[in-house]
């Protein structure tokens, strides 16, 4: 009886499949010399490419944050026409890209805070185009800015309008949204919606820094 655990002299003579493969390849690659040189070229190329488009975006990455990081800078030391001015420009040059979104809101919001209320209701009118394209936060950033520019020139219905809108998107403004549209229904005399409005920021979030005057609104 055969020795199953012998290989025969056949299976001896029978040509490694793996060798078999690779001998093909390499006449393969020897007669295609040529095309095989030059695919590898436009691999290395390829290579070379998506490695400076890398590099090149990480570079563009580093300057837009270095660019807004200067910007809040000047918004830190409370100088807020310097910083809406610089924020602007970080927007337009970053035009595009995430870090030109938040600097473009950060702006307006700014430049409320400088009292420049037509500036700001300018700048909202070019970002309320892409509205739809920023992420929650920021359209909601967006939203209470734009409340208080309305605020500011006494608009009080639309303010409170566009309070309301900010107050309806999830995000890290939804107690300020609520305070600022309680704040503009009051001032267009509706004292009993704006009292409402009072007792829930009071009720839903006590971190908010005018907690004292909330509790003076609401009789608390």
């Amino acid at each position: 009886m055969a020795d199953k655990g012998r290989l025969s002299r056949k299976d001896i003579k029978h040509p490694d499949e793996f060798i078999t493969q690779s001998a093909h390849a390499f006449g393969w690659a020897q007669h295609h010399q040529k095309g095989v040189a030059v695919a590898g070229i436009v691999a290395v190329l390829l290579l070379l490419g998506l490695g400076i488009v890398t590099a090149y975006r990480s570079a563009q990455q580093r300057d837009a944050n270095a660019d807004l990081a200067r910007a809040m800078a000047k918004l830190q030391s409370n100088d807020f026409v310097a910083a809406a001015a610089e924020l602007t420009n970080v927007s337009g040059r970053w035009s595009g890209s995430p870090v030109g979104s938040v600097a473009a809101i950060m702006a307006i919001s700014t430049s409320v805070r400088a009292g420049d209320a037509d500036k700001a209701l300018a700048a909202l009118s070019a970002v309320q185009a892409q509205a739809d394209r920023l992420p929650p936060y920021l359209r909601q950033q967006a939203y209470v800015a734009w409340g208080a520019a309305l605020e500011a020139k006494q608009q009080w219905a639309e303010a409170a309008g566009r309070y309301r809108e900010a107050g309806g998107i999830s995000g890290p403004y939804n107690g300020e949204a609520l305070l600022g549209e309680a704040r503009a229904r009051e001032q267009a005399g509706e004292t009993e919606k704006a009292r409402e409005l009072y007792r829930q920021a009071f009720e839903q979030y006590p971190d908010l820094p005018s907690r004292d005057l909330l509790g003076a609104k609401i009789g608390s």
